[in-house]
């Protein structure tokens, strides 16, 4: 062996080894990225109540089937049988939404915010993109039921909770759904993810995608479920019977808006689409906020009954409109 090959060879594994040590440590700082705790705890005691709102409220702690504790706050319509239960984003908590959630109550519902497991003021717990989040929803369709027994019940999803909608909205205690910045599948919003950030610190030279086998691997390791776990888009058929809308911003970096239209394209023919131009990430409502809500309420409106979940089938709508 020569000595050039020799160097030639030494050079080559080292190469090999960089690269490999590369593929594992960007695994593994992908894998901390996507499962570190949601930043939102900390200041959970010093957000907004309905209180400050002027809202009729009470709170509610209730358990799911795993045991663990989730709280909420109940906004009670005595004469209504209808209630909307409102839910946050992967690392939101249940104040970010009392906007939306005091209009529906005074357009006539009763309304149920929770935190999802981990977040906010509910128990801290391992937390999944959706899946483990659907026996919050199961928790959360009780809790409905008690407070309004035969209630007509609609979702109301923001990003990862519009997934937990989609994914959990087969219930037959379900009446309607209406998501907002909701993902298709985890694989496919992470693999874009993985792009963007690539793109961002390297310059694009490598895909980012290249990396995320081993940030699945690191996922799998820490006990996570598998990315195609985790896929709206395959609840979809199941939801034949149930009026969605889907509400995405033309603008969304974090979900682009093919995921709604892959959405949309396999929706049951009782649905709606509302691509708002402008709008970011979940940020559909700022664009402006009277008539979002009023549309999301009219929505309700037509398709929870007052006594039962049993409906009309809509017109389709899919409508454009511009930001103010």
């Amino acid at each position: 062996m020569t000595a050039g090959f020799a160097i030639a060879a030494g050079v080559g594994l080292g190469l090999l080894a960089l690269a490999a040590g590369l593929w594992v440590f960007l695994g593994w700082f992908g894998a901390w990225r996507i499962n570190r705790p949601p930043s939102s705890r900390p200041d959970a005691n010093f957000a907004f109540t309905p209180w400050e709102l002027d809202l009729e409220f009470s709170p509610v702690d209730f358990k799911t089937a795993d045991d663990v504790r989730l709280h909420g706050w109940f906004l009670p319509r005595p004469d209504s049988q209808r209630v909307i239960i409102v839910m946050h984003g992967y690392r939101g908590h249940k104040a970010q939404l009392l906007g939306i959630s005091s209009y529906l109550w005074r357009a006539g519902f009763n309304v149920l915010l929770f935190d999802f497991r981990g977040r906010g003021a509910s128990d801290r717990a391992n937390i999944s993109m959706g899946l483990w989040e659907q026996e919050d929803l199961k928790a959360a369709l009780e809790v409905a039921n008690q407070q309004v027994p035969h209630a007509a019940i609609g979702l109301l999803g923001y990003s990862m909770g519009g997934a937990v909608a989609l994914m959990g909205g087969s219930d037959p205690r379900v009446g309607a759904i209406a998501v907002d910045s909701a993902f298709a599948s985890q694989r496919t919003m992470l693999e874009h993810m993985a792009r963007q950030e690539s793109r961002q610190h390297l310059r694009g030279w490598l895909d980012g995608r290249v990396f995320l086998s081993a940030v699945e691997w690191w996922h799998r390791r820490w006990g996570k479920p598998p990315f195609s776990a985790i896929a709206p888009e395959a609840a979809m058929p199941q939801l034949i019977d149930k009026p969605v809308l889907v509400i995405h911003g033309s603008q969304d970096a974090l979900i682009p808006r093919e995921h709604a239209e892959r959405l949309v394209s396999i929706a049951p023919d009782k649905h709606e689409a509302w691509f708002v131009k402008g709008a970011h990430h979940c940020g559909a409502y700022f664009t402006d906020r009277p008539a979002y809500s009023a549309r999301v309420a009219a929505f309700f409106n037509r398709h929870l009954e007052s006594s039962s979940v049993s409906r009309e089938a809509p017109e389709l709508d899919r409508v454009e409109t511009a930001s103010h």
